[in-house]
């Protein structure tokens, strides 16, 4: 139920940003407000924070990681939104959703997870929807990715960063009991940097900071939190990364695809159909693979 719940927060995630275009928002103000809130939200949620940055916080063995984790959020986003301007959408989706390979590959290597025959099926599928599933044309094609190759590995390698810090920090008993804090504060330290930038375009007179700004980092800030929240719980709970990744990337992309064509009259084209097909057999195979290791 966990799972499902991750999946949802995480799609409408994805749906904020798709009306973000719609109603004027300016992406980057949204995205601080939307760290923010984060960081208040899980303020008021934890019993065991009473003042956020608390001297107990700072100390704690994980704060650095928070550290760390917040300002590759907001490097992240900066290149991410680079990366849209001069490759588009398409492949800069595509480049985010492939960080899987990285993070499986840092679980297998690293942690010794299992990684059979079934998981192997599972993710070669999954990696085949999210080619798919972000295809344009009725053909297969990638000849977008020559001009920009170096912002797109960027990316890539950072979408992974964020996953493989995450998994680190639960796997190696760092956070313990405390994933609300530590979602927090990772939200928190975002917002400091975002808060910054901000700072620094507001002495270049440069910034613009709407009131649509505000209310869809506020409606964003809810879904991000839990996101994350929801992310460290299951791999509290045993999750293997080389299992959960793949499977919650899919997954999202997959509700996220059909949000679009129901809620947004999208019109997918051949080559995103077989992609959804691919992306609910990983799905399947994947989930399996889970009830096998138990």
């Amino acid at each position: 139920m966990i799972f499902l719940w991750c999946v949802l927060a995480s799609t409408c995630i994805s749906v904020g940003f798709k009306l973000f275009t719609r109603f004027g928002v300016n992406t980057f103000n949204a995205i601080v407000i939307n760290y923010t809130v984060c960081l208040t939200l899980g303020s008021l949620l934890d019993p065991t924070v009473s003042i956020p940055f608390s001297k107990e916080i700072i100390t704690s063995p994980w704060f650095l990681f928070d550290v760390l984790i917040g300002s590759v959020f907001i490097i992240g986003f900066n290149l991410t939104a680079y990366a849209i301007q001069v490759a588009g959408i398409t492949l800069t989706s595509l480049m985010q959703r492939m960080s899987l390979i990285l993070t499986v590959a840092f679980t297998v290597i690293f942690f010794h997870e299992h990684f059979g025959v079934i998981e192997i099926t599972g993710i070669s599928c999954a990696i085949l929807a999210i080619i798919a599933i972000n295809q344009k044309g009725k053909k297969f094609n990638l000849t977008g990715l020559t001009p920009f190759p170096w912002i797109l590995v960027a990316v890539l390698v950072l979408s992974a960063v964020v996953e493989i810090l995450l998994f680190y920090v639960e796997k190696s008993h760092l956070v313990g009991d405390a994933q609300m804090a530590f979602t927090t504060h990772g939200f928190g330290c975002a917002a400091i940097w975002g808060w910054i930038s901000l700072a620094w375009l507001a002495l270049r007179k440069r910034l613009k900071l709407k009131k649509q700004d505000v209310v869809a980092g506020i409606l964003l800030g809810i879904p991000n939190f839990f996101s994350i929240y929801l992310l460290m719980v299951m791999l509290n709970q045993g999750w293997n990364g080389s299992i959960m990744y793949p499977m919650l990337n899919v997954s999202v992309l997959l509700v996220s695809t059909l949000v679009a064509v129901y809620f947004f009259r999208e019109k997918l084209n051949r080559m995103n159909w077989i992609g959804v097909v691919f992306a609910s057999l990983a799905i399947l195979l994947i989930a399996y693979a889970h009830h096998l290791h138990q």
